[in-house]
């Protein structure tokens, strides 16, 4: 349940907006402000199943080159990596103090492979709901048993992970537009389990979209991903996608609440950048909510 998509998704939409007259998108802003979907989490393991299966190449494992490597995750969660790899992102380092870590949303690899590379002795557990991600994650050429498990899991269910990853097990979780992927009691069920696996001391550290941000906003109407999910206990901003999978637009204090609610201690805040596309001539702010929180030692 990965948006490991987001750079793709960012680029066809500037293509979308730069097409689209501005008055026409206004109009299609005020259609799909007052369009309503529902929340079911029950479909949302088969939307994501099925949009990797779009992107494959033969059916049976997603076409890498759709996808890109989060390189900047070495940055965004410098902690998990020394200084030398937070200057040089793309490389591989020498080993580290040793990491377990566990990837929510592991998608094709895109968060696990930059940061095993940044540390020889990190090892990975990868999670998603999409068979099709998971054995794409698996083909890689730098896929091997000994540092990575990859598991086929919707860790938005009650319990999900119970039996295959153990209590107090992991040194850090990370999830990289995953919570957005989640209904708000798919979202309790995931910090519940984040608390369960991580280590006395264990960190989470996540980015997701952040309310504001241009794919959210209401004069951008080509940004908005899908019909408004119509329900008094979810997210005024929480939308279905066409091709099923959700979208959710968060405040920090949203997210402090959910994670502070299970006993991790944390704070979320606003991170931004410039993101421009030079052949469409198009540029945007991005808004998102990058997040660290801890599980107290006692």
């Amino acid at each position: 349940m990965s948006h490991a998509f987001e750079r793709a998704r960012a680029t066809s939409t500037s293509a979308s907006l730069a097409r689209t007259p501005r008055n026409a998108r206004h109009a299609n802003a005020s259609s799909r402000r007052f369009s309503r979907a529902r929340a079911s989490a029950s479909d949302d393991a088969e939307a994501w199943e099925k949009f990797y299966a779009a992107h494959s190449r033969n059916g049976a494992s997603a076409d890498v080159r759709f996808f890109k490597d989060r390189h900047y995750l070495r940055r965004a969660f410098g902690e998990l990596v020394d200084a030398d790899a937070r200057a040089h992102p793309e490389t591989f380092r020498a080993a580290l103090d040793p990491k377990t870590l566990g990837d929510l949303g592991c998608g094709v690899g895109n968060s696990v492979y930059p940061l095993i590379r940044a540390n020889l002795n990190m090892r990975v557990t990868a999670v998603d709901c999409s068979p099709t991600a998971v054995a794409t994650l698996e083909k890689s050429p730098e896929f091997d048993p000994r540092r990575v498990r990859a598991l086929v899991v919707d860790a938005s269910e009650v319990n999900s992970m119970v039996g295959r990853v153990n209590d107090a097990s992991m040194d850090a979780v990370t999830a990289v537009f995953f919570l957005s992927a989640l209904t708000a009691s798919g979202m309790r069920n995931v910090a519940e389990e984040v608390r369960r696996v991580l280590r006395p001391n264990g960190v989470l550290l996540f980015r997701d979209y952040a309310r504001g941000d241009v794919k959210n906003a209401g004069d951008s109407s080509q940004f908005v991903p899908g019909l408004r999910v119509d329900s008094a206990t979810e997210s005024d901003q929480m939308y279905r996608r066409g091709d099923g999978t959700l979208a959710v637009f968060f405040e920090p204090s949203e997210l402090n609440e959910v994670f502070v609610s299970v006993g991790l201690v944390g704070a979320c805040e606003i991170v931004s950048h410039t993101v421009t596309n030079r052949k469409l001539g198009v540029t945007m702010e991005r808004r998102f909510v990058q997040g660290r929180f801890v599980k107290p030692a006692s």
